[in-house]
Formats: C-alpha cells, structure tokens, sequence
C-alpha cells in the first residue's frame, strides 16, 4: 500500500531509532512510501535532505528500499559529505549500499578530500568506505598542490596517500611532464613512480620557453570547488527519521 508519510510515522521512527546502533533522519518536499510483505520502499522528491552519523546527503530524489532501508539511490545534483573524513562527493547520481559500505558515484563527479588537499574528478567512481579504496574511471583528474594527473583509470588508496594512474596517464609536477604505461603518485611526497613506456620532459631554470603540448592543461591548473550544496530552492519539508 503506496501513502504519503504523516506525523505518526515520526513517532514510529523514533521508537525504532532507540532500538537500532545507527539513526538516519531526512526530509524532502514530498515523501511517499510503500510497505508490502516482498518491498519495503520510500520515495524522497524535491530538496532532499539525507543525514546520519557520519553522512550528509542532498539530491533532488532520493529512493530508500531493503528491509533496513540499506539501499539507496539518487539523482540530480547530488551533494554527499562524509564529515569525519573530511570527503566531499558531488555527482549527477548515486547508488549506496550501507551493508557493503559501497557508494558508487556516475555523472560529472568530483571529490575533494580536504584533509589531504586534494580534488579529483570523473565520470565514474566507486567509494569503498571500509577500505578507503577509491576506483575512479573515464576522464579522470587529479590536482592537489602543484601535481595534476590525467588518466583514463585510476586507484586512490587514501589510507597509503597513493594514486595510481593508467590509460594513457600523464603526471605534471610544477613545469616537469611525465608519461608512461602506468604511474603512481605518492601524494604525501610527491614521489613518482612509472612503468612501461616511460619518458618525460624536465625543464630547469635555464629554460626560456615550454612547448605548449608540455604544459599543464588550462583546465585543471585551478583547483575545482565543490558546491557547499546543490539545493537552493526553499521548499516546504517534512522531516521524517528513519532507522536501520
């Protein structure tokens, strides 16, 4: 039976909520939930607001569904900040998996890790909390200090401050150009590591002139900001906790 969430359904939640180790709480314009023997669903729309312990999402839509709501996904400027971590996730979409501690975001993606000073973007990337593994596919960039990296796959080990780079990988440190079958940037000393193919181009003071084609590209010598949110509009909410 499909309704739209009311007031009794917060008390419920908060009973729930004194049970269960982990609350999460939203709020949106409109929520609509279904509950059947074989689906248990919630459907968050308009200036979705999504907070736990450690996350805070926001998105145009959200869909919660499981049995403990460990599923979710969304779409339309999505906003995700781990705050204990210092991680800021923005995308077009979103699937999380709370029991796999798997978020998988697709879209314009763009991460910046504060605590590391250090901003990527793609168009495909796979969060494994746990682990601190981050896979990164499709038009990936790396920018943190004065190293940019470019490459069509990448691994961000967080934990190790490492970054691996392959697909026609290239490493630009200050006026230095690096290119190889697959390189890995050790982003806490800034060591570079190549294999396969390997060349580069090291320019010293002497030098008077960088051949264009050596240059960091234009569009990722800026650091990327992330929006501090991506819902503006004011909209009437009803806020409703709900629990694993």
């Amino acid at each position: 039976m499909s309704k739209k969430l009311a007031g009794f359904v917060l008390i419920f939640a908060v009973v729930v909520g004194m049970v269960y180790a982990e609350t999460w709480s939203f709020s949106a314009a409109q929520v609509t939930s279904v509950q059947r023997d074989d689906i248990s669903q919630t459907v968050l729309e308009g200036n979705v607001q999504v907070n736990s312990e450690k996350l805070d999402i926001k998105a145009d839509y959200v869909e919660l569904t499981g049995k403990d709501y460990e599923l979710l996904k969304g779409n339309g400027r999505i906003y995700l900040r781990e705050t204990e971590k210092g991680i800021t996730i923005t995308s077009n979409s979103f699937d999380y998996d709370k029991n796999a501690e798997l978020l998988k975001f697709r879209g314009f993606v763009t991460l910046m890790d504060e605590k590391d000073e250090i901003v990527i973007r793609c168009e495909s990337l796979d969060y494994y909390e746990a682990k601190e593994l981050v896979i990164l596919q499709a038009a990936v960039r790396l920018i943190k200090d004065k190293t940019v990296g470019r490459g069509e796959f990448a691994t961000y080990r967080r934990t190790d401050k490492i970054l691996e780079l392959s697909g026609r990988p290239v490493v630009w440190q200050d006026k230095d150009k690096y290119q190889a079958d697959r390189i890995t940037v050790n982003l806490d000393s800034d060591e570079i590591s190549m294999e396969g193919a390997v060349k580069g181009t090291l320019t010293t003071e002497e030098d008077e002139d960088i051949p264009k084609d050596e240059q960091q590209p234009d569009a990722v010598k800026e650091p990327v900001q992330a929006a501090e949110g991506p819902l503006e509009e004011e909209t009437e909410q009803t806020e409703q906790p709900w629990t694993k």
